[in-house]
C-alpha cells in the first residue's frame, strides 16, 4: 500500500531536475502577478484621486469614487491571481483547456442555475455605473432608513438608526430613496388652538423666523431662508402653521428644525397664545336601576369644566 502510494506520488511529480526550473516559472509568475496587480492598484488610485479633485469638494462624487475604487480593486484581485493560477498549472503540466472549457460549461451553468446570482451582479453594475447610490448616503428602502457602509457588485451592507447591520442583495433593491443627494427639505408644523387670535400667532411665528434668518450660527447652514407658509390646515379644535426650510442632506436639517420648533414654542408661550383648546369635561353618574318595573331613574347630573 505504502509502495503504491510513493509510486503515485511519483507519478503526479515531475523529474527532480524539472522541479527547480518549474519553481523559478511559477516565482516569475507570481511576481508578474503581484506587480500586474500593483500596477492596476496604481492606476485606480489615481483615477479615484482624479474623480476627488474634479469633484471640488462634492460629498456624493467622493463618495462614488470611493466606491468604484474598491469594486475595481477587488475585481482586479480576482483576475490577476485566477490567472496567474492557470499559468502555474501550465507550468506544473497540466492541460488547461479542459479547465477552460469547464469553466465555460460552468458558466453556462451558472446561467441556468444560479439566476439570483446574476442578477444581482447586473444589478450591481447598474447601481455603480448609474450612481444611484454611494458608500455613506443614507437610502430608504421599503420604508426604512440606513446607512450605506458598503457597496460591491453583488450585495449592499446598510447600518440602520439601531445599529443593526442588513446584508441586501442588490437584485432586491427594487426601489430605492436616497436621502443624501443635493438638498432635502423639512416642514414644521405648529398647532394652534383655533380659540386663538391666529393672526397674532402668524405674527409671532414671523418674527422668530425673521430672527434665525439673521442669526450668523444657523442661517450659513441653511441653503436658503426660512419660510412662513402660513396656515396649512384648520380643524375644529386646531390650526396648523406651516414653516419650511431647506438644506444640504445631514444633520443641518434636523438640527435646525429642532432649534426653530424650540424658538417658536417659546415665543408662542411668551404670547400667551395656547396650542391646544380648552377641555369641558362632563362627568355624569351611571343611573340607578329602579326597584319597580326595572326601569332606570337618573340619580341627577354632575358637571365639572377643567381649562386645558
Amino acid at each position: 500500500m505504502l509502495r503504491a502510494a510513493v509510486l503515485l506520488i511519483t507519478r503526479l511529480l515531475p523529474e527532480p531536475e524539472r522541479l527547480a526550473d518549474m519553481g523559478i516559472r511559477i516565482a516569475i509568475i507570481l511576481a508578474i502577478a503581484f506587480l500586474a496587480q500593483w500596477l492596476i492598484y496604481v492606476a485606480i488610485t489615481r483615477m479615484e484621486r482624479f474623480m476627488i479633485g474634479a469633484a471640488h469638494g462634492s460629498v456624493p462624487v467622493e463618495a462614488r469614487a470611493r466606491t468604484l475604487g474598491a469594486s475595481l480593486r477587488r475585481l482586479t484581485t480576482v483576475l490577476v491571481f485566477a490567472v496567474a493560477a492557470l499559468q502555474s498549472l501550465a507550468v506544473l503540466g497540466w492541460d488547461v483547456r479542459p479547465l477552460l472549457a469547464g469553466a465555460g460549461v460552468l458558466g453556462v451553468a451558472l446561467g441556468f442555475g444560479a439566476q439570483t446570482l446574476v442578477r444581482d451582479l447586473i444589478a450591481g453594475v447598474f447601481i455603480l455605473s448609474e450612481n444611484q447610490f454611494s458608500v455613506g448616503d443614507v437610502i430608504e428602502i421599503d420604508g426604512k432608513p440606513a446607512a450605506v457602509e458598503e457597496l460591491n457588485l453583488r450585495s449592499t451592507t446598510l447600518r440602520d438608526f439601531n445599529g443593526y447591520v442588513h446584508f441586501v442583495p442588490n437584485g432586491e433593491l427594487k426601489s430605492v430613496t436616497n436621502r443624501s443627494r443635493g438638498w432635502t427639505r423639512v416642514a414644521i408644523d405648529v398647532p394652534v388652538a383655533t380659540d386663538q387670535n391666529l393672526e397674532h400667532a402668524l405674527d409671532v411665528c414671523r418674527r422668530v423666523v425673521e430672527a434665525m434668518n439673521l442669526d450668523p450660527e444657523w442661517r450659513p447652514r441653511l441653503l436658503d431662508p426660512l419660510e412662513l407658509w402660513g396656515i396649512e390646515s384648520l380643524t375644529g379644535t386646531e390650526a396648523t402653521i406651516r414653516v419650511v426650510l431647506r438644506a444640504r442632506p445631514g444633520a443641518d436639517a434636523p438640527e435646525a428644525s429642532r432649534e426653530l420648533r424650540l424658538r417658536i414654542h417659546r415665543a408662542l408661550t411668551d404670547a400667551d397664545l395656547r396650542t391646544t383648546m380648552s377641555r369641558d369635561i362632563h362627568i355624569t353618574p351611571l343611573a340607578a336601576t329602579a326597584a319597580a318595573g326595572g326601569t332606570r331613574a337618573g340619580k341627577g347630573a354632575r358637571t365639572a369644566s377643567i381649562g386645558g
